[in-house]
C-alpha cells in the first residue's frame, strides 16, 4: 500500500535524546483503544505519537528539538519585548516543565525581555494532532501563544496571510481566562476583520495546566481544550486562498509583551515576572486511513474496452470518495460503490493505473499501482488511455504521453510548475482561484493531443488563456497541417477566450497540436464544438481556390489594384506580387482564411512599370494572375 496521502512530513528522530525515545515507546499506540480521542465525529480517531517532549531533563530547551526566534523589532504587532536567544533567565526547563518567563528590564533596545522556541528545521508536520499542555500566564500586557506557521511559502506571496496560521491557543492578560483559537488564511485574517475561530471561557487558565490541542486533518482543523471541542474550522475546498493547510507547519511557542492585542489596555509592570509553564508538547499521526485495492488488466489491445475496478473500507469511519487515476490524472470519482471504470476504445501506450480513498475525515490512501500496455510499445499516447473526442473540452495540462518533441516541446531545462506532470518538461501551475490547473507555453513550444474526431465538419475552437502582453498569438495543426491560427488584442493579465471559427477537421483518430506563437502564454483549456458539415459544392478543384483577375489591369503604378480570391477550404493562404525577375515585391496576405470570399489591394507606388506575376498559394491550390503597371 502507498503511504497516506495526507500524512506527514520530516521529522530528525535520529536526533531525539533517549528520554524522548522512552517517551516515545511508553506512548505508541498499538490498539483501538488507545490514545482515541473523540472529537464529536462520528467515530473514535486513532493517534500515534511521532514527537514529543516531556522536559524531563534540566538546562536550556533541547537544541535538537527546540531553536529561537530573536529580535525586538515588535514582530508585525508592536510588540514590546526582545526575544532573547538561549537564555535561562527566558526559557529554562527544571526536569519537569519548560517555563517561558516574561521580565521587565532593558535588553536589545526594549524595555521587556521573553523567548520564542521553534521547531522550524527541527519537525513540521502536514496534517496530525498537535498537544500542549501549559499555564498560562497573567496580568495586563501578557499574550502567550501556541501556534503554527508554514515551514516554506508555497502559496501566493510566499509569506502571511497567504500561507497560513494556526493559532492553537492565544490569551491576552486583561482579558483572563478566555481562550482562543483561529485560522488565518489569505481570504480570512485579522487584518481584514473577518479571521475565522471560536474562543471558550477557562477560569483556572492561569493557575492550573490545561491541555491546549488541534486534530488537523484535510478537510478540517477542530480546536479543544482537554479533548473537548470548542471550534472547527472547514476546509471549503476551493483552493489556498481559503486553505493553505496542506503543507508542513511548524510549532511556535512563546509569551509576547504588550502589541496590538496583547497590549490594547496598557501594560501593568508590577505584574513581571511572568511565566508560561509548558508541561509536555506531542505531535501525533494518524494511524486508520481508508483501504483501497485496484483491479485491472495489465495488457489490451488497442481499441478494447478498459475496466478499472476498486474496493474500499474504513475501519473507523465510513468512505466518503474513490478516485481512479491514470498517471496524475482522474479519469473518475465516485461517492459509493460500485466503483467501476470503462473506458473505451483505448489507444497505443503506456499507462500507471491507480486509486485512491479518502474517509469522512479527509484522509487518503492510494491502492498499489497496475501498469497497463495497450499494443506493443510505449511512446506517444493519449494521457487519458483513449482519445480526447472532438466535439468536447481537453484540459490543457492532458497532454501526451511521450515526452519531449513527441508529447510537447519545450524549451527550458527545468520545470517550474507547481502542478501535476513534474517529472516532465511542461510547466503545469495549480489555477490561483479554482481547483484545477493550466500549462505554460512560451513562443515556440507547443502541446500534442491524440483525439478521436466525432465527424467531418467544421469546428469552432475555443482557447481559455492568459497572456502578460496585450496580444495573444497561437496556431494549431491537424496531422502535421496548419488549420487554425488567432493573433489578435487581449487584455492584458486577464482569463479570455479566444475563439477560431470555421477550423476544418476530418473524422477519425486525428493528432492536434496546439502551439504558442506569442511570448508568453498560460492555457487552461482547449475546446471544440461542431458548427457545420463540409460544403460539397466546394469540392469541384476546378473551383475550390481560386484568384480572380486583378481589377484595373493595366493599372498605373500609383494608383490601387483590387485582388479578389475565393477560398474553398479554411487554412492558411498567401496572396504574393513578384516580379520578372522571380524576386517577391510585396506579401498581400499569409494568414489563416475562412472559406468564401476574400479580398486585397495592391498599391504599386514606387514599382517600375511592367509586368508582375499575382500568386495565390493554399494548402490544395496554386492560382496566377498577371498584372500590367503603367506610369
Amino acid at each position: 500500500m502507498l503511504e497516506p496521502a495526507a500524512l506527514w512530513h520530516r521529522v530528525r528522530v535520529s536526533a531525539w535524546p533517549a528520554f524522548a525515545i522512552r517517551a516515545l515507546l511508553m506512548v505508541l499506540v498499538v490498539a483501538t483503544a488507545q490514545l482515541s480521542v473523540t472529537f464529536g465525529m462520528s467515530a473514535a480517531q486513532v493517534w500515534e505519537l511521532v514527537w514529543a517532549d516531556e522536559f524531563d531533563y534540566q538546562g536550556l530547551p533541547d537544541t535538537s528539538l527546540w531553536d529561537y526566534d530573536v529580535g525586538g523589532h515588535g514582530w508585525g504587532n508592536g510588540e514590546a519585548q526582545y526575544y532573547t536567544h538561549a537564555r535561562q533567565k527566558n526559557a529554562r526547563v527544571d526536569g519537569t516543565v519548560l517555563t517561558i518567563e516574561a521580565h521587565k528590564e532593558s535588553f536589545g533596545g526594549q524595555e521587556y525581555t521573553s523567548a520564542r522556541l521553534i521547531t522550524r528545521g527541527k519537525a513540521d508536520w502536514t496534517h496530525g494532532r498537535i498537544e500542549v499542555r501549559a499555564m498560562l500566564p497573567s496580568g495586563r500586557g501578557t499574550w502567550p501563544a501556541i501556534w503554527m506557521l508554514p515551514s516554506t511559502g508555497r502559496y501566493g506571496n510566499g509569506s502571511w496571510p497567504d500561507n497560513g496560521e494556526i493559532d492553537i491557543m492565544e490569551h491576552v492578560g486583561y482579558d483572563p481566562g478566555h481562550i482562543h483559537g483561529s485560522a488565518h488564511t489569505n481570504k480570512y485574517n485579522h487584518l481584514l476583520g473577518n479571521a475565522q475561530g471560536g474562543n471558550i471561557f477557562v477560569s483556572d487558565a492561569e493557575t492550573a495546566f490545561h491541555d491546549y490541542s488541534v486534530s488537523w486533518t484535510p478537510t478540517r482543523i477542530v480546536f479543544a481544550i482537554d479533548g473537548a471541542p470548542y471550534y472547527t474550522y472547514f476546509n471549503e475546498g476551493k483552493g489556498w486562498v481559503s486553505w493553505p493547510f496542506d503543507q508542513p507547519f511548524y510549532l511556535l511557542l512563546n509569551i509576547a509583551v504588550g502589541g496590538s492585542w496583547g497590549g490594547a489596555q496598557g501594560i501593568d509592570d508590577t505584574i513581571f515576572p511572568q511565566e508560561l509553564q509548558v508541561d509536555y508538547v506531542r505531535a501525533y499521526r494518524y494511524l486508520a486511513p481508508p483501504d483501497v485495492n485496484i483491479t485491472a488488466p495489465m495488457a489490451l489491445s488497442a481499441g478494447d474496452t478498459l475496466r478499472i475496478m476498486a474496493t474500499a473500507s474504513d475501519t473507523d469511519g465510513t468512505v466518503a470518495e474513490v478516485e481512479v487515476f491514470q498517471h496524475d490524472v482522474s479519469l473518475q470519482r465516485f461517492t459509493g460503490p460500485p466503483f467501476v471504470v470503462d473506458v473505451a476504445n483505448v489507444h497505443d501506450g503506456c499507462y500507471r493505473l491507480y486509486a485512491t480513498a479518502t474517509d469522512d475525515l479527509g484522509w487518503v490512501t492510494g491502492s498499489d499501482t497496475v501498469a497497463l500496455t495497450v499494443g506493443g510499445a510505449c511512446g506517444k499516447a493519449p494521457y487519458l488511455v483513449a482519445p480526447h473526442p472532438i466535439p468536447g473540452r481537453i484540459e490543457a495540462e492532458h497532454f501526451d504521453l511521450g515526452g519531449q518533441n513527441v508529447g510537447y516541446l519545450d524549451l527550458t531545462q527545468t520545470n517550474d510548475g507547481d502542478g501535476i506532470r513534474q517529472a516532465e518538461g511542461v510547466e503545469v501551475f495549480h489555477n490561483p482561484s479554482a481547483p484545477g490547473y493550466h500549462a505554460l507555453a512560451v513562443r515556440h513550444e507547443w502541446l500534442a493531443y491524440t483525439t478521436r474526431v466525432k465527424r467531418s465538419g467544421y469546428h469552432n475552437l475555443f482557447v481559455h488563456l492568459l497572456v502578460p502582453g496585450s496580444v495573444a498569438a497561437f496556431s494549431l495543426s491537424v496531422d502535421g497541417q496548419e488549420v487554425a491560427t488567432y493573433d489578435a488584442p487581449v487584455m492584458p493579465g486577464a482569463w479570455t477566450v479566444a475563439l477560431v471559427e470555421d477550423v476544418e477537421i476530418l473524422e477519425g483518430v486525428r493528432d492536434v497540436v496546439f502551439k504558442a506563437e506569442a511570448s508568453m502564454m498560460q492555457v487552461n483549456w482547449i475546446r471544440f464544438t461542431y458548427d457545420s458539415p463540409l460544403s460539397t459544392a466546394l469540392l469541384d478543384l476546378g473551383h475550390r481556390d481560386v484568384l480572380h483577375p486583378p481589377y484595373p489591369n493595366p493599372a498605373v503604378s500609383a494608383s490601387v489594384t483590387l485582388l479578389h480570391y475565393e477560398l474553398g477550404w479554411p487554412g492558411r493562404a498567401s496572396l504574393e506580387v513578384f516580379n520578372v525577375l522571380g524576386e517577391r515585391v510585396v506579401t498581400l496576405a499569409d494568414r489563416y482564411h475562412s472559406a468564401g470570399w476574400h479580398e486585397a489591394a495592391f498599391n504599386g507606388t514606387g514599382l517600375a512599370p511592367g509586368i508582375y506575376l499575382c500568386r495565390l498559394v493554399t494548402a490544395h491550390h496554386t492560382s496566377d494572375q498577371v498584372l500590367m503597371l503603367s506610369r
